[in-house]
């Protein structure tokens, strides 16, 4: 375990990475925890939430991990998870990894110069975990782009559904995500009188995110939708195109049959011009129905003849 001490009067913020259990019990007895905290605090998946404990409070937030790999799809591969508990001037930190999110916060805190309070310190922990979204969701956006102009770009390579339906995922799970922490936010803001400018600031930070997380799974859903429609429009083309065969092959296998039944008595058997004239028959029948089809409009998918 390693335990950062951060000292800035009126506040002190302990910062531990990496606990094991016994150390987490440990570390709940020596600052009265209740063993809900430890429980939550080792649920690697658990989603961002607020709870009061008395004369003290609870906070989960999740961090994005920008090293995730590409097929990540579950809470606990895309983001990291930080919990706070803090009561009076006292904040804890805990998290499995190290954050540079929360290191940045240290730095920055440290280096000011100036007392921090309760406040400050959860309002600046809250926006480093927000801004950790913004490139992935930008990345999804491009993502998208790139996908919605592939789906009629016919020298392009479409997505597949897989593909489509990890982006959807992904995009689901963060937007999950920011709607819960906007709940946290807004148990954090106070319940009566104006809210203040660090909150105000926090809140609009997480309203736009989700909003843009909205746009985008928004996006996502009617992409998948232009996909399938895209599917089924290609299938339908192909099924076109064997029907029209099928139909022009019809008649000509009909005549084949007949003039293939070996009868001793068949009208033009013995005609020398009977071959070529089956044959001319044949090729007539066939562009007749080519030639339908054509007026009809059906070979193209639009009907062109006039009513």
């Amino acid at each position: 375990m390693e335990r950062r001490i951060v000292e800035g009067p009126p506040l002190t913020w302990i910062d531990v990475v990496q606990p094991t259990l016994e150390e987490l019990q440990k570390l709940a007895a020596e600052h009265n925890f209740p063993a809900t905290v430890v429980e939550d605090c080792l649920e690697p998946d658990h989603l961002p939430k607020y709870e009061r404990l008395g004369d003290a409070t609870f906070v989960i937030l999740r961090v994005h991990d920008l090293t995730a790999h590409d097929a990540a799809s579950s809470i606990q591969e895309l983001t990291r998870k930080v919990a706070i508990f803090f009561r009076d001037d006292f904040v804890l930190t805990v998290h499995r990894v190290e954050l540079a999110e929360v290191t940045r916060v240290q730095e920055r805190l440290a280096s000011s110069g100036v007392p921090y309070t309760e406040p400050a310190l959860l309002a600046a922990l809250t926006n480093a975990t927000l801004a950790s979204f913004e490139q992935p969701l930008g990345e999804a956006e491009t993502t998208l782009d790139a996908f919605e102009g592939s789906l009629f770009d016919e020298g392009a390579a479409a997505p597949s559904l897989k593909e489509a339906y990890n982006l959807k995922r992904r995009v689901s799970l963060t937007r999950r995500i920011l709607w819960q922490t906007a709940n946290v936010v807004q148990k954090l803001m106070p319940a009566t009188g104006p809210p203040s400018a660090l909150y105000q600031d926090v809140r609009e930070s997480v309203d736009a995110y989700l909003f843009w997380a909205d746009q985008l799974l928004e996006e996502v859903n009617l992409l998948l939708q232009v996909h399938l429609a895209v599917g089924a429009h290609k299938t339908n083309d192909v099924m076109r195109i064997l029907t029209a065969l099928s139909a022009i092959f019809l008649p000509l296998t009909f005549i084949v049959g007949v003039y293939g039944m070996n009868f001793e008595f068949m009208p033009e058997l013995r005609n020398p011009n009977g071959y070529p004239a089956v044959l001319l028959l044949m090729f007539i029948v066939a562009a007749g129905i080519l030639a339908w089809f054509r007026w009809r409009g059906w070979l193209r998918g639009t009907a062109t003849r006039p009513e």
